[in-house]
Protein backbone atom coordinates (compact mmCIF):
# COMPACT_ATOMS: atom_id res chain seq x y z
CA UNK A 1 0.00 0.00 0.00
CA UNK A 2 2.85 2.36 0.82
CA UNK A 3 4.48 1.70 -2.59
CA UNK A 4 1.21 2.47 -4.35
CA UNK A 5 0.94 5.74 -2.43
CA UNK A 6 4.53 6.68 -3.34
CA UNK A 7 3.99 5.91 -7.03
CA UNK A 8 0.76 7.92 -7.02
CA UNK A 9 2.49 10.85 -5.33
CA UNK A 10 5.36 10.79 -7.81
CA UNK A 11 2.92 10.62 -10.72
CA UNK A 12 0.97 13.59 -9.37
CA UNK A 13 4.17 15.57 -8.83
CA UNK A 14 5.35 14.86 -12.38
CA UNK A 15 1.96 15.89 -13.78
CA UNK A 16 2.01 19.16 -11.84
CA UNK A 17 5.59 20.03 -12.78
CA UNK A 18 5.16 19.18 -16.46
CA UNK A 19 3.19 22.40 -16.92
CA UNK A 20 6.16 24.44 -15.71
CA UNK A 21 8.53 23.46 -18.49
CA UNK A 22 6.42 23.83 -21.62
CA UNK A 23 8.21 26.91 -22.99
CA UNK A 24 6.83 30.39 -23.52
CA UNK A 25 4.88 29.95 -26.73
CA UNK A 26 1.56 29.23 -24.97
CA UNK A 27 0.55 26.92 -27.79
CA UNK A 28 1.04 29.58 -30.45
CA UNK A 29 3.80 29.47 -33.03
CA UNK A 30 6.44 32.14 -32.68
CA UNK A 31 6.29 34.84 -35.33
CA UNK A 32 9.11 34.85 -37.86
CA UNK A 33 10.62 38.24 -38.67
CA UNK A 34 13.20 39.14 -41.28
CA UNK A 35 16.26 40.32 -39.33
CA UNK A 36 17.30 43.00 -41.83
CA UNK A 37 13.81 44.53 -41.85
CA UNK A 38 13.70 44.44 -38.04
CA UNK A 39 17.09 46.14 -37.65
CA UNK A 40 16.26 48.85 -40.19
CA UNK A 41 12.94 49.56 -38.45
CA UNK A 42 14.69 49.85 -35.08
CA UNK A 43 17.31 52.24 -36.47
CA UNK A 44 14.57 54.33 -38.11
CA UNK A 45 12.75 54.53 -34.77
CA UNK A 46 15.85 55.66 -32.86
CA UNK A 47 14.95 58.71 -30.82
CA UNK A 48 11.19 58.06 -31.10
CA UNK A 49 10.90 54.82 -29.11
CA UNK A 50 12.11 54.80 -25.53
CA UNK A 51 11.03 51.31 -24.42
CA UNK A 52 13.12 48.23 -25.21
CA UNK A 53 11.76 45.85 -27.81
CA UNK A 54 10.97 42.31 -26.67
CA UNK A 55 12.82 39.91 -28.95
CA UNK A 56 12.68 36.70 -26.92
CA UNK A 57 9.44 35.39 -28.47
CA UNK A 58 10.56 36.24 -32.03
CA UNK A 59 12.16 33.80 -34.45
CA UNK A 60 14.39 35.77 -36.78
CA UNK A 61 14.95 34.70 -40.38
CA UNK A 62 18.26 35.72 -41.93
CA UNK A 63 17.34 36.20 -45.57
CA UNK A 64 20.27 38.55 -46.32
CA UNK A 65 23.08 36.47 -44.84
CA UNK A 66 24.74 36.23 -48.26
CA UNK A 67 24.04 39.85 -49.23
CA UNK A 68 26.98 42.12 -48.32
CA UNK A 69 25.00 45.21 -49.42
CA UNK A 70 22.00 44.50 -47.14
CA UNK A 71 22.74 47.47 -44.87
CA UNK A 72 24.38 49.86 -47.34
CA UNK A 73 21.37 52.20 -47.39
CA UNK A 74 21.85 52.84 -43.63
CA UNK A 75 25.22 54.48 -44.20
CA UNK A 76 24.39 57.00 -46.95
Amino acid sequence: MRTLFQLGSIGLLVALLSGCFGGSSNGRPNPSVDFTTFVKAQIAATGKVKAPVAVNPVDFSFNDQNNPQAYDDLFR
